[in-house]
C-alpha cells in the first residue's frame, strides 16, 4: 500500500478518484502546519502540495520512506530540489495544466488595468458616475514584450495578436522562425525593453531570473511602460517597481505574484497605479481539477510502473542498465556544454548519431542531456523554463529546433563508443564527436574537420591556426606569462593540413582578454574558450 499525503487544497472529487485506485491511499491533510508536516510525513511515500506548503530539507530528513513529491502546478521554487535529489526523491510537477488559467488571467489583468476597472467599479459602489477620472488606453497597436515563451508565453502572445498589437518576445532557446509563425518579433531583451509599451512577465524563479525587473532594466525602458507579472514573485524587485512609479517611469503594474506570500508590506499593493491580486492565475475550477488530477496520476503510475513522467530531477530509465548508461549521459551534456560555449546564433537544428556501445543503451534519454547542456543559457540572460534532462527534448521541440537522432553501425573512429553531433544555428554549423574512454574519462575526438584526442573537461582553450611551425611554443610561451598551468594538449589537422587545431586543457585563472593577447600571434586565426564542469 502506497500512502500520499495531499497537503494542499485539491478537489475532493479527484482525491475520491485516487483513494479508490487497488493499493493506493490518499489522506487529506489540506492547510497543515510545517510542524505537523514534519511529525506526520515519515509514514508517506507520496506528498502532493501546491504553493502554500514549503518542502524544505527539514521536511525531507523527517521522511523514512518518501519517494516523490508532486507540485499541482508548475512552479516548483516552494520545494527544495537539491535536497530531494541528494535524498533520492523525485519531484514531479504538471506543466500545462494551468497554462490557459494563467494566460487568461495575464490578459484579464492587463485589460483591466488599462482601462481602470477596478477603480472604476469602486466609484459606481459609492454611486458616483465619474467618467472623466477613468480615462484608459487600448491594446490595438500598441508594442507588447513578452518575457519568456514557453507555455503562457505562447498563449499570451497568440492572444494579443488577435487584439491587434505588436508582439516582441524574449526567450533564448525558441528559434526565429518559430517566433514568426506565432506572430512574434523575437528580440534580446534590451531591444524589448527600450521598445514596448506593456511588459508582462512569463519566467520561473530562479537564481537567474530573481529581481530581473529592477532600477537598471527598468531605466531602458519607456517612459510610461506598462509592467504585468502573473508568474512568479520575486522576479520584481518590488522597491524598484514602487520607486518607478512614484516617478512615472512606470504608469501601471498589474501583479498576481509577490516576493512574499501573503506580503509582508502591503503598500505597493494599495498604490492607486497597481492592480493587484493574491496570486490568482491558476486559481480556475477547471485548472485546479486539471492539475490534481494530473498530479496524482503521474504519482501512481511512477508507483506502479516506475516511470517518471514530468519529473524535474530524474530521468525514467531501467534500473539494470542505469550503470550502462550513466558516463554517455555525462558524455552528452558535456558535448552540449562545449557547444553552447562556442556558438555562433541560435540553435535551429541538431543531427546526433551515436556509434559502438552507445547502440546497447536508449538514445534518446542521452540526448536529452545533450540539450541539456546546449540549452542551458548563461548567468546572465534567464532560462525561460529551467532545462533539464526530463524537459530538454519538449522544450527544444516546442521552440522550433528540430532534432535528427540515428544510430550507426559502421564506427565513426577506433574508439569503441562514439556520440557526433551537428548543432545547426542561425550563422553556422558546428560538429562536434566525442567518446567515453575510461572511468569519469570523456574525449573530444572530432571539433569541425578536426580529429583528435582531447580531454573533455575543465578549462578548454581551442585555438585554430596555420599549420606552420612555432605556434604551440609561443602559446605556451603566453600562458606561462600569466601563470596559466598545461594539464593536457591534443592536436589535430585538417584534410589538407593547412590548418591545425590544438586544444589545451589548463589550470589557472583565464583572463578575460586572453584570447585576444593569442590571437595577436601571427599564424593564430581563432581563439575559443570554453569551461566544462564535472556534473
Amino acid at each position: 500500500m502506497f500512502k500520499i499525503l495531499i497537503a494542499d487544497s485539491l478537489p475532493d472529487d479527484i482525491l475520491n478518484k485516487y483513494d479508490k485506485t487497488n493499493g493506493i491511499s490518499v489522506v487529506n491533510k489540506t492547510g497543515i502546519s510545517k510542524e505537523d508536516l514534519i511529525a506526520e510525513i515519515g509514514d508517506y511515500d507520496g506528498l502532493v502540495v501546491r504553493s502554500r506548503t514549503k518542502v524544505t530539507a527539514d521536511v525531507m530528513a523527517a521522511s523514512k520512506k518518501l519517494k516523490v513529491i508532486g507540485r499541482a502546478g508548475a512552479g516548483v521554487d516552494n520545494i527544495d530540489t537539491d535536497e530531494a535529489t541528494k535524498r533520492g526523491i523525485i519531484v514531479m510537477n504538471t506543466p500545462g495544466g494551468n497554462t490557459m488559467a494563467a494566460a487568461e488571467h495575464t490578459l484579464a489583468m492587463m485589460l483591466a488595468a488599462l482601462r481602470n476597472i477596478a477603480p472604476a467599479n469602486a466609484s459606481m459602489r459609492q454611486e458616483k458616475w465619474d467618467r472623466k477620472s477613468f480615462l484608459g488606453h487600448e491594446i490595438y497597436q500598441k508594442t507588447v514584450g513578452v518575457v519568456g515563451l514557453g507555455k503562457i508565453g505562447r498563449e499570451v502572445a497568440k492572444r494579443l495578436n488577435a487584439f491587434g498589437a505588436t508582439v516582441l518576445g524574449y526567450d533564448p532557446i525558441l528559434t526565429s522562425e518559430h517566433a514568426a509563425r506565432l506572430g512574434i518579433k523575437l528580440v534580446d531583451l534590451d531591444q524589448l525593453y527600450a521598445q514596448s509599451d506593456i511588459i508582462t512577465l512569463h519566467v520561473p524563479k530562479m537564481a537567474e531570473t530573481l529581481n530581473m525587473i529592477n532600477s537598471v532594466s527598468l531605466a531602458k525602458c519607456k517612459d510610461g511602460v506598462v509592467i504585468v507579472n502573473c508568474a512568479r514573485g520575486g522576479i520584481i524587485n518590488e522597491d524598484d517597481l514602487a520607486a518607478a512609479l512614484e516617478s512615472g517611469k512606470v504608469s501601471l503594474a498589474a501583479i498576481d505574484v509577490w516576493s512574499s506570500e501573503p506580503p509582508a508590506d502591503f503598500s505597493l499593493a494599495k498604490n492607486p497605479r497597481v492592480l493587484a491580486t493574491p496570486h490568482l492565475g491558476a486559481s480556475t475550477e477547471e485548472a485546479q481539477v486539471k492539475v490534481a488530477d494530473q498530479v496524482l496520476d503521474q504519482m501512481i503510475h511512477y508507483f506502479t510502473k516506475n516511470v517518471a513522467r514530468n519529473a524535474i530531477n530524474f530521468v525514467s530509465v531501467d534500473e539494470e542498465i542505469q550503470g550502462l548508461i550513466a558516463p554517455f549521459f555525462e558524455l552528452a551534456r558535456r558535448l552540449g556544454t562545449v557547444f553552447n560555449q562556442i556558438k555562433n546564433g541560435r540553435l535551429r537544428e541538431i543531427s546526433v548519431r551515436y556509434y559502438g556501445t552507445t547502440l546497447d543503451v536508449p538514445v534518446e534519454p542521452i540526448t536529452s542531456y545533450l540539450l541539456m547542456g546546449a540549452l542551458k543559457s548563461a548567468t546572465e540572460n534567464p532560462d525561460v523554463e529551467l532545462v533539464n534532462p526530463v524537459n530538454a527534448l519538449t522544450i527544444a521541440r516546442e521552440r522550433g529546433v528540430s532534432i535528427e537522432i540515428a544510430k550507426k553501425d559502421t564506427p565513426l573512429t577506433v574508439h569503441t563508443n562514439a556520440i557526433a553531433c551537428d548543432f545547426i544555428t542561425d550563422n553556422s554549423t558546428v560538429h562536434l564527436a566525442g567518446s567515453v574512454v575510461g572511468q569519469n574519462i570523456f574525449h573530444l575526438i572530432e571539433y569541425g574537420p578536426f580529429k583528435l584526442s582531447a580531454e573533455l573537461g575543465g578549462q578548454m582553450l581551442f585555438i585554430e591556426n596555420d599549420n606552420v611551425p612555432g605556434i604551440i611554443g609561443k602559446v605556451g610561451s603566453i600562458l606561462g606569462e600569466v601563470n596559466i598551468n598545461i594539464n593536457h594538449m591534443s592536436s589535430g589537422r585538417d584534410g589538407d593540413a593547412k590548418e591545425a587545431l590544438n586544444v589545451f586543457n589548463v589550470n589557472g585563472h583565464l583572463q578575460s582578454d586572453l584570447h585576444v593577447k593569442l590571437e595577436e600571434v601571427n599564424g593564430i586565426n581563432r581563439v575559443v574558450i570554453a569551461v566544462v564542469d564535472s556534473h
